[in-house]
């Protein structure tokens, strides 16, 4: 037994030490964000945690899922602060690579999963986001091991790794709905390579079946809280009304793309996609059933299709929206790395070993420089309004009500009750209580015009102010009477 442990370590040595390498970077940013202040959309989730492990009053849209809440709401009935939560996001990170290098093992082979794994391991969204508590991470997490199951299951025709996929990609929707985006793509590689008889198979509607149940008390717990069907109220919520804005998003996100990559890995990447062309050129042996297109196929489509449904059914950029894409890209650009590496090799094994050290250490320290500065910026963004919530939580009754732009965040560091500032100052008078004693003001978020003149207007005294280096103010506390 003993014997078999050293070998399996001996075989597995460079994978072990790039877990260890994941595990090591992500502790000392862990460290390092520890107190950091929390984003709109955190607060929002912690929010909703609160409401489930406390029983606080939070209302929120039905465009938040609840099962990251949920977990959530479990880690602050054990300790009232980020800590666990945020444990909890650095072990889905390290997850995240072990996943991307099985699924580029059942992909190609070892040496790719390996490469693959590690350009997952530094790149600097990961990272970023795995000191987030946001819902991007968990939704990678899942997208890559779902994505690695289906895979399996195609070439291995087992229903128990179907029915796996499908618990994963579903529990992968609770977290985060566009983790769904999956699964159009794996249809489409199904109907594409088996033809519509594969939907003939009982296993594929018993995976059906397993994935609206497990969706299903979400969904009936949606129905009471939103009076309608969370799903369709998500979409209808997020995308936007002009359907030409997907083609704008999309060519936004084409202009964005080359900036997440140093130029010799975007290189690799459009040279691994280029390689691919056989897929359109052969479509007729791909129904045939060459196991190589097959797998190119399977890639282009968890690569696409993701990327458009982003582009139409979410209505403004963002970066962390296509996190989900990423380890798709690495598997590429993984692939045409080794093939890179062993044509060289046919001539100089010394210079191919060079080639790739120095390719892998180069993109290293360009995704690392980059995470290390992204996240010293961010470091103490929203820092005043978290001070400002601290400050009332200290400074005020428990039934008092704030009213204020930041809302989750002053709700979840003040443990307040909290009211908006409505589009025009009639609304927002209309819903003020006696118990209303803050008007909080910041640079932080978009306030309606009147906001600004309302303190002078009302004559409000300022109780409390945050101000930056210049002496210019950056968040000011009113008393409301």
């Amino acid at each position: 037994m003993q014997e078999k442990i050293i070998n399996w370590f001996k075989k597995n040595w460079i994978l072990i030490s790039i877990i260890v390498f994941t595990i090591a970077v992500r502790i000392y940013y862990f460290i390092l964000v520890n107190n950091q202040p929390l984003w709109y959309d955190e607060a929002l989730y912690l929010n909703i945690a609160r409401r489930f492990a406390f029983g606080i009053n939070y209302t929120f849209p039905p465009v938040r899922p609840i099962l990251f809440s949920l977990i959530n709401a479990f880690f602050l009935r054990i300790i009232d602060n980020e800590f666990l939560p945020r444990l909890f996001m650095l072990l889905l990170s390290v997850a995240s690579v072990l996943g991307v290098y099985l699924f580029g093992k059942e992909l190609y082979n070892k040496k790719v999963g390996l490469i693959a794994s590690f350009l997952t391991s530094i790149f600097y969204l990961n990272l970023f986001f795995t000191y987030r508590l946001l819902v991007d991470m968990p939704s990678l997490t899942f997208f890559v091991f779902s994505g690695f199951l289906f895979l399996k299951y195609f070439k291995t025709n087992s229903n128990k790794v179907l029915y796996l996929a499908t618990c994963v990609i579903a529990i992968g929707t609770l977290l985060k709905l566009s983790t769904a985006f999956i699964l159009p793509a794996i249809l489409i590689y199904a109907l594409i390579t088996g033809g519509f008889k594969f939907f003939k198979r009982k296993e594929i509607w018993m995976a059906f079946l397993i994935f609206i149940l497990i969706l299903s008390p979400y969904i009936i717990w949606g129905y009471f809280e939103f009076g309608g069907f969370v799903l369709t109220q998500a979409v209808s919520r997020v995308a936007s009304k002009d359907p030409f804005v997907g083609f704008s998003l999309m060519k936004n996100y084409l202009i964005m793309f080359p900036t997440y990559f140093s130029w010799i890995l975007l290189a690799t990447f459009i040279f691994g996609i280029a390689s691919m062309y056989k897929v359109f050129l052969y479509f007729d042996h791909l129904i045939k059933g060459d196991e190589k297109l097959k797998r190119d196929l399977f890639l282009l489509l968890i690569l696409v299709i993701p990327f458009v449904l982003v582009s139409f059914l979410i209505g403004h950029n963002e970066n962390r929206y296509l996190i989900t894409i990423f380890p798709t890209i690495f598997l590429i650009s993984s692939s045409f790395i080794m093939v890179a590496y062993n044509s060289i090799r046919k001539r100089t094994k010394l210079l191919a070993v060079i080639f790739l050290i120095g390719l892998l250490v180069f993109t290293a320290g360009f995704q690392l420089m980059a995470t290390d500065s992204l996240i010293k910026i961010k470091l103490g963004s929203y820092l005043e309004v978290k001070e400002a919530g601290v400050w009332l939580k200290q400074n005020s009754d428990v039934s008092d009500v704030i009213a204020t732009k930041s809302r989750p965040q002053i709700k979840y560091y003040s443990e307040r009750e909290v009211i908006g500032l409505l589009e025009t100052k009639e609304e927002f008078e209309a819903t003020l209580t006696p118990n209303t004693k803050f008007f909080m003001l910041s640079i932080f978020e978009n306030h309606p015009e009147w906001a600004y003149t309302y303190p002078i207007e009302k004559n409000l005294t300022v109780i409390q102010a945050y101000v930056n280096q210049e002496n210019q103010p950056l968040l000011i506390i009113y008393e409301l009477k």
